[in-house]
């Protein structure tokens, strides 16, 4: 639990995580959704745009590295936001070479690109830790809804607005914009430094990256994070190179599943907010889950009857499934990780699954080819039913102030001292 006054307001806080968090999807949003349905559009193979998703694998690695954040401070006053900053400026720099590299050769440009990946993968777990550390137990919720629906509206820009128009923005302008972005993201959370220096979590200590995988219960809700992950990735990520497949324009895709999809995914993540706490985390999860599904039977209806019309329906709502289900899970997850080195055990919790399901993209890619799209959305949608029953039963309720918060990376109290 935090120290800061009880009576002072924690929504700037909230605001300032938020925007920096739909900026991160902004860019998130362009290399996941934006690059994968230009690159077909191009006559780009699908084995090929599988290998595309290596600049998504930094976003899964970040437990290698996030026990630095927990362990140094480069900012003594504000450790989170001592990282979070620099990492911010990385970006800015990278985005501006990108925009005036369109002519660099591919490996160079995939390099750029992995940079800049690494340094909004470094940014994101810094600012999960800052969440973890700063963010009430009764606010976790709203914390979370507005983590996926930040994402969500980074996404609508990244992979929707920015496909739609690429051939009027054209290359330098993309990437430019994203820099702009990037950098006002920054300077609302400067004004909440005291947040940080007021935190649980920022004494000093040396963190262990294995100490959240000894105990039985937090393996099993890692793998139970793993399958879910994996589930949805596998129901969201290829949705936009299947419409290619069916004929549909890229101008569409970007208009109307780039924006739409994200927008419906916005929504349902602010909805799932006082939903949750109403009827709690398991019976939401129930529900986002049975809206996935439905997607699912539209995009197999589409691709089996080679119709486009189901296919974007569910390609479209699939995103709001999916961000109701993140909302909750991000929720849990800042209780899960609750305790003295937060940075490290979100990371371990969250981006181990993230490692997993990119990696399992890229072999995705490669099954599509030979076994269909229709038996592919059997096969996910199968996933995502045993995924979903059971999470259920691994979930805090989430319908009170306190629940999720037991587990603390070493099982003691959050005023306990340890050293790894």
């Amino acid at each position: 639990m935090t120290s800061v006054p009880a009576d002072r307001s924690v929504w700037p806080l909230l605001a300032s995580t938020a925007i920096l968090y739909a900026a991160f999807g902004l860019i998130y949003g362009l290399m996941q959704g934006g690059l994968p349905p230009l690159l077909r559009a191009r006559g780009v193979d699908l084995a090929s745009i599988g290998w595309s998703f290596i600049v998504l694998v930094p976003f899964g690695l970040t437990f290698l590295w996030a026990p630095l954040i927990d362990a140094v401070r480069p900012l003594p006053s504000a450790p989170r936001i001592g990282w979070i900053v620099p990492m911010q400026a990385i970006i800015v720099v990278l985005l501006l070479i990108v925009a005036r590299g369109e002519t660099f050769p591919p490996a160079l440009l995939l390099g750029l690109g992995l940079g800049i990946a690494f340094a909004a993968a470094t940014m994101d777990v810094a600012l999960d830790a800052f969440s973890t550390s700063c963010v009430p137990p009764p606010h976790r919720t709203a914390a979370g809804g507005l983590k996926v629906a930040a994402l969500a509206l980074g996404s609508i820009l990244g992979g929707g607005v920015f496909v739609a128009c690429a051939g009027r923005l054209g290359w330098a302008a993309t990437f430019d914009i994203c820099a702009a972005v990037s950098v006002f993201a920054t300077i609302p959370i400067l004004l909440n430094r005291s947040w940080d220096r007021n935190a649980t979590g920022t004494e000093r200590g040396r963190p262990d990256i294995l100490a959240i995988l000894r105990r039985p219960e937090t393996r099993h809700r890692m793998a139970l994070l793993t399958l879910t992950t994996c589930a949805m990735v596998a129901l969201s990520f290829f949705n936009r190179v299947m419409l290619v497949d069916l004929g549909v324009p890229v101008e569409t895709i970007g208009g109307i599943v780039g924006t739409a999809a994200p927008g419906l995914g916005l929504l349902a993540s602010l909805a799932a907010v006082p939903l949750v706490r109403r009827i709690g985390g398991r019976a939401g999860v129930a529900i986002f889950a049975s809206l996935c599904l439905v997607a699912t039977i539209a995009m197999f209806l589409g691709v089996w009857r080679r119709d486009s019309l189901p296919a974007l329906i569910g390609a479209t709502v699939m995103n709001a499934g999916t961000s109701g289900i993140f909302v909750i899970l991000s929720a849990s997850t800042l209780g899960w990780a609750q305790g003295r080195q937060p940075a490290t055990d979100y990371a371990v919790l969250y981006g181990a699954s993230r490692l997993v399901a990119t990696l399992l993209l890229i072999a995705l890619a490669q099954v599509v080819v030979h076994i269909g799209w229709p038996a592919f959305y059997i096969g996910a949608g199968l996933a995502l039913v045993l995924a979903t029953l059971l999470l259920r039963r691994a979930l805090p309720d989430l319908r009170t102030a306190g629940d999720g918060i037991p587990s603390h990376p070493s099982g003691t109290a959050p005023h306990d001292i340890r050293g790894g």
